[in-house]
């Protein structure tokens, strides 16, 4: 793709703290995946 979420989010939007914003949930979400993932292998 030519676009990550973020950056569709802030050409969508024409912000940049839209796409921040993006970025920072997206970052939230990975690590509340990893966070489970983990507690799974224990």
């Amino acid at each position: 793709g030519k676009f990550t979420a973020p950056d569709f989010v802030g050409e969508r939007y024409g912000s940049a703290a839209a796409r921040l914003i993006a970025a920072v949930i997206s970052i939230a979400i990975a690590i509340i995946y990893c966070v489970a993932q983990f507690k799974g292998l224990a």
